[in-house]
């Protein structure tokens, strides 16, 4: 795998592909690849061909890696929750690509447009992650990776795999295919992917209401390899989503499409790595009510957002003597999007404009940066990186429903109080992280640093105007029921950290290995949330507000052998990740803190196969938010069991989630707002409800 000098894999190795390692998310330490660092993990292999098996969502191949939790967020992508910092504030790459969120309920993350049957590797680095990999973040880095270009040593080969999943507990179904043709200078691969799957049900036997979806995307990549040390690449990818069901909104996703094209290229310059890229990706995003929400058999409420994102990066990497390694780089990001609701003829609520939530907005980031790596002696290693961005926000003149109706009053006004503000906005963010790695020996790695990270406020953060009880209700990221409204004047987070972490093991092939990782970070401006109002169905009515966090935590992450026999070598393996939020302007905790939970795992492997017995342990969820009335969640304990492994061509991957069928809420799952629509809204509201066993078998096929 070639690395650029922005710091983070792109598909861009100019030899055939080689097999990494099957590192598991819990062992990845010292022996990782000298890419991630000592604080980081490393997710390839056998862990993302057990992962296929369990979902298509591409970040549920790192829910295993201590540190990492998931937001409930529709069958298709979870939204991404690292180290008590979630959504906007993770920075997540797909080759390096980022992607803007066009959707009021952050319906189409990042992740959304890849599907896991196309991931090589995920690289997760946490709080101290260098400037280069990427900015507009406070949490760090997650970048998913997708195959490298293939190219053959004379001739042309022709290959692939085709496979097919099965999940009984939505009786979801998928399917996915790669095709290669490879010559020594020039190749080209298709890859397509489909899924569909019901309402999920939960341990009790109810269906989870709002949790089916239906989605396929395809990509073709063209790549050239003039010289050894040159390469060049163009993937287009087009993805659809007919439905997706959100159990924990009160809309549903009823249309997406988007298309995007990536240019990339790379070569020698002087004595180092010039590497440029861009990228252009267009989003349509509707929404309405799907059955189990009432339907839009008499027009529902149709929600409709268009945006467009193109990017441009240029990035130099050079060793210096007597220096170091020295990178440096410049990028822009220029995000544009509509957002309007069409009017519903003869309902006296959504009539007779169009309501126009944002109108031509812009988000644009403008970036340099310079990074600094040094070995000042055989057991240190240091880097030492600055960035800093510009942002500049704007957004037009916007409509309510009516302006003269009584129900559109709250509206009417705030609108005429936004068009007449002052709306475009600059943040100058700076961004540094300072670390050094002492590795005594082979076995051992320390890491410890420091960073300050930068994020402005999203288009809807900033701009979401509506202060009805129904219009604010549409803005909301982060599935607890709750209505939005933005706030012009706020102010960029700045999250100003520590970390280190222990990295150790006895030396020794498939030994022992333990990792050890403290930190803590205070959030200047953090954007949390006031209470203005109240919904009609009790719920809050809250806008975005500046306000100082405090959040610490750590992790822990261990394996060791137990035996070997003729039936294979036994291993146990374990992971711990604890997390607090605390604003401290009121004292309350922040929203959706994952607790306390840990993972441990008996596996044996004989050769190609391997079976694992999992336990799973997640504590009690008492420290909530009240200004967001979030509901506790009991502990639970789930049993999994997993097996893989492969006969000539085939390859086999199959588990039981949940094998007792244990009834259990997800604490981050948010409010059941599918349920309590499809109940009629006269039950209380209740968390969504996990999954219930499930038996899931994955079978990959190459030619």
């Amino acid at each position: 795998m070639l690395f650029t000098s922005a710091g983070f894999a792109l598909p861009a190795a100019a030899q055939a592909p080689t097999e990494l390692p099957p590192i598991e998310a819990q062992d990845a330490g010292p022996a990782a690849t000298g890419d991630v660092a000592a604080s980081g993990t490393e997710v390839t292999g056998s862990s993302i061909e057990a992962g296929l098996a369990i979902s298509s969502d591409a970040l549920q191949l790192i829910s295993r890696v201590p540190g990492v939790a998931l937001q409930s967020n529709g069958g298709i992508a979870s939204l991404p929750v690292l180290r008590g910092l979630a959504d906007d504030r993770v920075g997540v790459l797909i080759d390096g690509q980022q992607a803007t969120n066009y959707c009021p309920n952050h319906m189409n993350p990042v992740s959304s447009y890849i599907d896991a049957s196309r991931v090589e590797r995920v690289v997760v680095t946490p709080t101290l992650s260098p400037v280069s990999m990427g900015g507009d973040n406070i949490a760090g880095i997650i970048s998913i990776e997708t195959r490298a270009p293939a190219f053959s040593d004379g001739g042309i080969e022709i290959f692939g795999e085709a496979g097919a999943t099965y999940r009984s507990v939505s009786n979801g179904i998928g399917a996915s295919l790669q095709a290669n043709a490879a010559g020594e200078k020039v190749s080209a691969r298709y890859e397509a992917s489909w899924n569909k799957a019901d309402n999920y049900k939960s341990g009790s036997g109810d269906e989870v209401r709002s949790t089916l979806y239906q989605n396929y995307d395809q990509s073709l990549l063209l790549a050239a390899r003039p010289a050894d040390d040159v390469l060049f690449w163009v993937r287009i990818s087009q993805q659809g989503v007919p439905y997706e069901g959100f159990a924990n909104q009160r809309m549903d996703l009823t249309d997406n499409k988007s298309s995007s094209v990536q240019v990339h290229g790379e070569g020698p310059l002087g004595a180092g790595i010039l590497t440029a890229e861009a990228s252009w990706r267009s989003v349509d995003h509707e929404m309405n009510f799907l059955s189990d929400k009432g339907g839009a058999a008499t027009g529902g409420m149709p929600m409709i957002t268009e945006g467009e994102d193109t990017s441009l990066k240029v990035s130099y990497d050079t060793p210096v003597e007597g220096v170091g390694q020295i990178r440096v780089g410049a990028e822009m990001f220029r995000a544009s999007m509509d957002d309007y609701w069409p009017a519903v003829p003869g309902h006296m609520m959504m009539s007779p404009l169009d309501y126009v939530n944002i109108n031509d907005g812009e988000r644009n980031r403008t970036g340099v940066w310079g990074q600094w790596e040094a070995k000042p002696a055989p057991a240190w290693s240091t880097l030492i990186g600055l960035r800093y961005e510009s942002v500049e926000m704007d957004t037009g003149e916007v409509q309510p429903y009516s302006w003269t109706s009584m129900m559109s009053m709250p509206d009417a006004m705030a609108a005429m109080a936004f068009n007449a503000a002052d709306r475009a906005r600059e943040d100058d963010n700076i961004d540094v992280t300072a670390k050094a790695t002492w590795r005594p020996s082979d076995s051992v790695a320390v890491e410890f640093g420091a960073a300050q990270k930068t994020r402005s406020p999203n288009l809807y953060e900033r701009y979401a105007w509506g202060r009805g009880s129904m219009s604010s209700s549409m803005t909301n990221m982060t599935g607890d029921g709750a209505g939005y409204v933005g706030d012009i004047d706020l102010e960029p987070e700045v999250a100003r950290s520590l970390a280190a972490t222990l990295d150790w093991s006895d030396g020794l092939e498939n030994g022992r290995v333990l990792r050890v990782s403290g930190w803590a970070s205070y959030v200047e401006d953090y954007i949390d949330a006031d209470r203005i109002g109240t919904l009609r169905d009790g719920l809050p009515m809250l806008q975005f507000a500046n306000h100082e966090a405090e959040l610490y935590g750590f992790e822990a992450a261990g394996g060791m052998p137990l035996w070997q026999t003729t039936y294979g070598d036994t291993r146990l393996s374990g992971t711990v990740s604890w997390a607090k939020g605390e604003n401290k302007d009121t004292g309350d905790n922040l929203y959706n803190i994952a607790p306390l939970q840990g993972l441990f795992a008996l596996e044996n492997r004989k050769g190609a196969w391997t079976q694992a017995l999992e336990v799973e342990l997640v504590d009690e969820k008492d420290d909530i938010s009240a200004v967001r009335q979030e509901l506790r969640t009991p502990g639970y304990v789930l049993i999994h069991l997993r097996a893989g492994g492969e006969i000539g061509r085939v390859r086999f991957a199959a588990a039981v989630e949940n094998l007792l069928d244990q009834d259990y809420d997800l604490p981050l799952g948010g409010i059941a707002f599918g349920d309590y629509k499809y109940g009629g809204r006269v039950d209380p509201f209740h968390q969504v409800a996990g999954p219930g066993r499930s038996f899931n078998l994955s079978v990959n096929v190459a030619f």
